[in-house]
Formats: C-alpha cells, structure tokens, sequence
C-alpha cells in the first residue's frame, strides 16, 4: 500500500467520521451530492472514451436531486428517488430531443447518462437515507467499519497468501483468499461494533452482517472493474491521491449501503 494512499486515509477518514457523528445529516447530504457529482463525472468521461457523449450537466443536476430525496424527500409520496429517476428519464430524453446534436447515437448518450443518474446517485444516495434514519449515525458508521475492514483484509491476506484467482477476466489481482481474509476482518470488525456501536445487534446478526457487507462489496468492486475494463482504464479518475477517482474509492460502498439499508428497512 502506497504512502500516498495511507496518508490520504489517514486524513480524510477522520474528517468523514467527525462529520457523520457531529454535524446534521443535510450536510452530509451536501457532501454526498459533491460525491455523486465527482463520481458521475468520471463516468461520462470514461463514456466519453468509447465515442459515447452524455448530457453531464444534466445528468450531475438530476444525481444531486435523487441524493437529497434520499436524505429528505419533499413529501412523503412525492419526490423520492424513484420519482426523480422517472422525472430523469422524461428530461434526458427531452434535452436530448432538442439538443443540436446528431440524431446517431442518442439511444446511448441518453442510456449513459441516466445509467450515472442511477448507478452513481442513487446509490451514493443510500449512505445519506441510511444516516437520515433511525440510529443513522451508528448504523452509517458500522457500514463504512465492516467495508473498510473487508478491503483491509482482503489487501493484505491477498498479496501475502493470495495464488487462486477470484475474478481473472475482471480483476486479475483479486483472489479467493484474499476474499476469505476480507470476509474474516468484516465479521470481526462487526463484533465489535456490536459492542461499541450496535448493542441492538446480537451475535449471530453481526456475523451475518460482516459476511452480507463483505461480500456486497466486493460485487460493488467487481463492477467498478468491469467498466474500468471496458473502456480500458486503471482508474476511475486523480481525484483522491493513492485511491484513483471518487468511483475507486467508494465502489464498495455503493453495493454495500443499500445491502445495508433494505436490510434495515426489513429488519
């Protein structure tokens, strides 16, 4: 792990932490709209890559309206996610329609930019509606715990013991006991949590839950690789130094909060 990455951790998480537990939800709501912003804009510019051209402002002014109705939706059977995603399709559509582009290829400048609506927004989205709920701050911070502990132990067990190969034609450096040591470090971290963040959570859940985030996580990654893969980049963007872009450093997260949410939300 590089030192620039390990300096970079070492002062952005606690900033996050401080922020999660001290200042209102909204305004980490603003910073996950920043972060939608960011991360959306590295994926139409990896679109950009394969001849694709996104309607970006768009689609970056609809993102940020999906996260905010996550964090508070403007009535309670008007203006949630699923209701923006929709306005979404009709106005990408429509700006696509009277924009003085060519007709050729509108199906995938439309497609692409609802796809960062939708795959970056929105699922940034869940760790805002995640700390806008009950218990938000603890439940915020067990998440980004067990993910943080699965991408540990799946760094360190991978390049000391890791030889069988997970994912090669996604990740070639991805292995299965690299998995395995993420998974371990999850279920322990999330014990601990139980104790310190979580005591409505008994034993057997928390494992449960260590196990169940670890491995959204890695899918979250997994697929972050395969669009990296597919138009032939090793990172996402520069943003964040060590990490790559806002889509590498997060790609875990995205799968494992809404994981984490509709498990609650049934719980």
């Amino acid at each position: 792990m590089s030192a620039t990455r390990v300096i970079t951790s070492s002062v952005l998480v606690p900033v996050l932490l401080l922020i999660v537990w001290f200042l209102p939800p909204l305004f980490f709501a603003g910073l996950t709209v920043i972060a939608a912003a960011i991360g959306q804009h590295e994926l139409y510019a990896m679109a950009r890559q394969r001849g694709t051209s996104p309607l970006s402002v768009t689609g970056i002014a609809l993102g940020a309206a999906v996260v905010l109705s996550m964090a508070r939706p403007l009535h309670a059977t008007v203006g949630g996610p699923l209701s923006w995603i929709g306005l979404s399709v009709l106005l990408v559509l429509s700006v696509r329609l009277f924009s003085s582009r060519p007709v050729e290829g509108a199906i995938e400048d439309a497609a692409v930019t609802l796809f960062g609506v939708c795959y970056v927004a929105l699922l940034f989205g869940y760790q805002a509606a995640l700390l806008a709920g009950a218990g938000g701050k603890q439940w915020l911070l067990f998440l980004y715990f067990v993910i943080w502990a699965s991408d540990i132990g799946a760094y360190y067990i991978g390049t000391a013991i890791g030889k069988h190969r997970l994912y090669e034609k996604i990740s070639p450096k991805k292995s299965i006991e690299g998995l395995l040591g993420g998974v371990a470090a999850s279920i322990i971290v999330a014990l601990l949590c139980k104790f310190w963040l979580v005591a409505s959570v008994d034993v057997v859940e928390a494992v449960l839950l260590g196990v169940g985030l670890a491995l959204a996580g890695t899918v979250g990654d997994l697929a972050e690789s395969l669009i990296k893969r597919s138009v032939g980049v090793k990172d996402s963007g520069t943003v964040m130094p060590g990490h790559g872009g806002m889509l590498d450093r997060l790609d875990s997260l995205m799968f494992a909060a809404p994981a984490l949410y509709y498990y609650l939300r049934m719980r």
